[in-house]
């Protein structure tokens, strides 16, 4: 196996570290920095757990089965594939669905007899367009929702990107089916359904599944409560409950409930929110340091005055930006940015375009998204090797392809 240095939350952790170390940042900064950082830590805390909790039942495992049943031809499987994660990648954040969906889908190709990497390659293409609907799909999302100050953000992110996001998982899983349907299409790879048609959801013994797994009825609970409080709030302009708190309350009492608590906090993915400690830390040393000054005088983006120019200066840089230091990265340094420049609660229209543009910039490079480096390490530690241009042949028109309509759709919203 090919060595790809340390990873990316040990890389963060140690900037973090260093920044206090170097007296870039007083330990009191890094501290608040913390701080700030709690809600979004909870958040994902809370999303994880509620993954591992799906994964432990065998939840993802049979959603899985019955999506590889539903189409009629195997030439259709991509598009079925690319639309159904992507679905589903918008209420659980997309790094913990490429952790169980990597040996999900190499199991699936094993079954079908076929190349294991187009599969891969449209789980990572599918988790980075389908999240970019809601502030819990990814963490750059989770990021924009927390510190931006917009109001009711699910609400906010739905009323934005609900229609780009629905084009283009339809133009992308379209163009996928044209790209890989080939390879579904041979001896192996049997037409008709591949798993018998199972149901989505079982007729009989819920009573012994819920007891045994409460996350079946939790998890959807707490999405409803969560995107009913949000919308409510919106509608009536009432006291706003934020996300984060819903969802961690959803958390708490999964944890109550289950009998296997303990085994599912250790499954929880801790690397990612180390990643996100370290990053918060090196991002307060940025700002200390003057290197978000530098940053701006680099990639300019004009003021709340200019609507149009600003939302294709976002996008734009954001894509590059991307492809520099990862987009939770950018996205993070990017905060503090517009938020300088006067942009808050009240242009909600640049926040989306930072938050979708740096997501959708992940179909571009491997680095464009730690989904993408999450998931080619995962798959090559199960000897499935993909190259980076086997990723840039269709990630990057699927990437121009989608930031296209997006730039479209939230011009029109201005």
């Amino acid at each position: 196996m090919t060595h790809r240095g340390p990873p990316l939350w040990a890389i963060l952790v140690a900037g973090g570290f260093s920044t206090v170390a170097l007296g870039v940042l007083s330990i009191a900064g890094a501290q608040s920095a913390l701080a700030s950082a709690a809600p979004t830590l909870l958040f994902l805390f809370s999303l994880f757990l509620f993954a591992v909790a799906l994964e432990n039942a065998g939840a993802i495992d049979h959603a899985a089965r019955w999506l590889l049943g539903r189409p009629h031809r195997s030439y259709n499987l991509p598009f079925d594939l690319f639309v159904g994660i992507g679905l589903f990648s918008a209420v659980m954040v997309n790094d913990a669905l490429v952790v169980i969906g990597v040996p999900l889908l190499i199991g699936v190709a094993s079954r079908l007899r076929v190349d294991p990497k187009p599969l891969l390659l449209i789980l990572a293409f599918s988790v980075t367009v389908g999240s970019t609907l809601t502030p819990f799909g990814n963490p750059q999302n989770l990021l924009v929702a927390v510190a931006s100050g917009v109001a009711s953000p699910v609400t906010t992110f739905f009323r934005y990107l609900a229609l780009p996001t629905a084009i283009n998982l339809l133009l992308g899983g379209w163009y996928l089916r044209w790209a890989y349907g080939a390879n579904f299409r041979s001896p192996g790879a049997p037409e008709g359904r591949s798993d018998g048609g199972v149901p989505l959801l079982p007729e009989h013994g819920w009573a012994a599944r819920l007891r045994s797994h409460p996350v079946l009825a939790i998890f959807p609970g707490t999405m409803v409560v969560l995107v009913t409080v949000d919308v409510t709030s919106a509608l009536t302009h009432g006291p706003q409950v934020p996300v984060w708190e819903m969802s961690l309350a959803g958390a708490v009492l999964l944890l109550l409930l289950s009998s296997d608590r303990a085994r599912t906090v250790q499954r929880v993915n801790w690397s990612i929110l180390l990643l996100f400690s370290g990053l918060f830390v090196v991002v307060a040393g940025a700002v200390a340091g003057g290197v978000i000054a530098s940053v701006d005088a680099v990639f300019p983006v004009p003021g709340p005055g200019h609507p149009v120019t600003a939302l294709l200066a976002v996008v734009g840089t954001s894509v590059g930006g991307s492809q520099v230091v990862s987009n939770v990265p950018w996205v993070a340094l990017q905060i503090p940015v517009l938020r300088g420049l006067g942009y808050g609660g009240e242009t909600p229209v640049v926040w989306m375009a930072l938050a979708a543009g740096s997501t959708l910039a992940g179909n571009v490079t491997f680095l464009g998204a730690a989904s993408n480096l999450i998931l080619v390490d995962s798959a090559e530690r199960l000897g499935v090797r993909i190259r980076l241009a086997e990723f840039v042949r269709h990630g990057v028109p699927l990437a121009a392809l989608t930031l296209a309509v997006l730039v479209v759709c939230l011009a029109f919203s201005l």
